[in-house]
């Protein structure tokens, strides 16, 4: 938490623990001595704060319920004669302290081992299988493991190096946000912050994490603040410890909008659209150009309907993007189909459906097509499909030419896609819409103006069907080069296709 200034009772002189400690963040809310001669104030369990006689009872209150982080003896001596009487009484292992260990905690967040160990026992126990850790809470913590929670797989933020023992605790780190922003998880843990930083947060994870998780110490306006504003929240699940709550934040989420396009430039049998699992929707590509075959096309709108002949799914994919609002997008062919059967002979009850595929995206980001096993690379493959060596020379040069001038960074995936034999075919996919929007934003960024330059360069027009596509299938391996950039977890699935179309 930005600006955390732990709060402590001190047992012992002032003057020495501020010589001890120095210039790190504290504030001494109360001096703490125990009273009698010898073991008795033990026996009696009184000692006197800020010079009035008080119990034990009233200590322990003060610590777990008052806004006090720390009791913090100077002297171990004195830590060592009380330590295990108030352990004895119910105290936080980890409120209770010498200078020494104080003066090793972090200075910049609020920790609480009782509490994070409480936290993992929690995660274990609900059915989180994926955890973002946003703030780097358990690298910073004390704990070096999950302890016995083995069940969910936790992802990590930070900018700076960890620990390598830190690695018993996350699968991945990550140095910020926008490496993992295409990836959902279960949850996502943040640091205690203000509200207002909090509600940002809130914000700034919808598409990451439907469940946000943070810590309240008690006394701090955080957790007045999300009582307070319960109605923001599908439901908000508390768990205390001895310094505060742990508050799991549920996400009012609508169902899921999930669209699956399927793209076709012909007539089909009214028998064979009907036996489409539900989401399933035709869309006419390249309507602009061509016969109406009375179906919703991609000549509406914002679209490049007329550059059908040359990019062939592409258009479909441009028009989804910028005309609908899907929470989940997909594309197949009207003759080709995901099929989560082993058995890819077609059938149509084995059309991937839509509860399978949110099934699959709850721990998936994308679902693609397998990788076909050819002995070429992908540009000799472009050579035997249009039967010319310049005309793959012109098309590479010109797309790769554009996308070094929007996505440099992109360009070693590209050179890497085109000098090997495995990429993604036929723009067949589906993803969550964040995921969708970001790669629509990479491919178009540059896919228009080289296919325009292509078409001064070359003429398509008169060419046979066979060479026009030539910008198509560079445009359909962009999906690979895209992939191979961003940290996604891709499930491949086989293709059925419909026999005789």
């Amino acid at each position: 938490m930005s600006g955390y200034v732990p709060k402590i009772l001190l047992c012992g002189d002032a003057a020495e623990f501020y010589a001890e400690v120095g210039a790190r963040p504290f504030k001494i809310v109360g001096q703490v001595s125990f009273v009698g001669e010898g073991f008795n104030f033990l026996r009696d369990g009184k000692f006197s704060l800020d010079g009035e006689i008080k119990n034990y009872t009233e200590l322990q209150i003060k610590i777990t319920r008052g806004g006090v982080d720390h009791l913090i003896f100077n002297k171990l001596n004195d830590f060592n004669m009380v330590r295990g009487i108030l352990l004895g009484a119910g105290f936080p292992f980890d409120k209770i302290m010498t200078v020494e260990r104080f003066k090793a905690l972090p200075t910049e967040d609020f920790f609480d081992l009782d509490a994070d160990t409480q936290l993992m026992t929690n995660l274990r126990n609900l059915p989180f299988k994926t955890l973002l850790d946003v703030d780097a809470h358990f690298a910073k913590s004390q704990l070096f493991t999950k302890g016995f929670n083995d069940k969910t797989e936790i992802d990590c933020i930070c900018a700076t190096d960890l620990l390598p023992i830190k690695e018993n605790i996350y699968s991945r780190v990550y140095k910020n946000l926008a490496e993992c922003q295409f990836r959902h998880y279960d949850a996502a843990l943040i640091a205690e912050k203000e509200p207002a930083d909090f509600d940002r947060a809130f914000l700034e994870l919808e598409n990451i994490a439907d469940v946000v998780i943070t810590f309240a110490r008690y006394g701090f306006e955080l957790g007045e603040h999300i009582r307070a504003t319960l109605m923001n929240f599908e439901k908000v699940d508390l768990f205390r410890s001895f310094s505060g709550e742990w508050l799991f934040c549920y996400r009012r989420k609508p169902p899921e909008d999930f669209a699956m396009y399927v793209v076709t430039h012909k007539k089909l049998e009214d028998a064979h659209v009907k036996k489409f699992p539900e989401g399933y929707r035709l869309i006419h590509g390249g309507k602009a150009i061509t016969a109406d075959l009375g179906y919703a096309g991609d000549n509406t709108g914002e679209n490049i309907s007329h550059f059908d002949f040359y990019t062939n799914e592409a258009t479909s994919v441009y028009w989804v993007w910028k005309n609908t609002a899907h929470t989940i997008v997909g594309f197949c062919h009207y003759r080709r189909f995901f099929t989560t059967s082993e058995d890819d002979t077609f059938a149509y009850e084995k059309i991937l459906t839509r509860e399978e595929a949110l099934k699959i995206l709850e721990n998936y980001d994308v679902i693609t097509t397998t990788i076909p096993k050819i002995v070429l690379t992908l540009r000799e493959a472009l050579v035997c499909n249009v039967q010319s060596v310049e005309m793959v020379k012109i098309a590479e040069s010109t797309v790769r030419k554009h996308l070094m001038r929007t996505h440099p960074d992109y360009v070693d995936a590209f050179d890497y896609v085109f000098n090997h034999s495995h990429a993604y075919n036929r723009h067949i996919f589906i993803m969550r819409r964040n995921a969708f929007d970001a790669y629509c934003k990479f491919l178009y960024s540059f896919l228009n103006d080289a296919i325009s330059e292509i078409l001064r360069l070359m003429p398509l027009p008169q060419m046979p069907p066979f060479r026009q596509r030539i910008v198509a299938f560079f445009s359909e391996h962009m999906h690979t080069v895209w992939l191979i950039k961003n940290r996604l977890r891709i499930k491949e699935l086989k293709i059925m296709q419909v026999p005789g179309l």
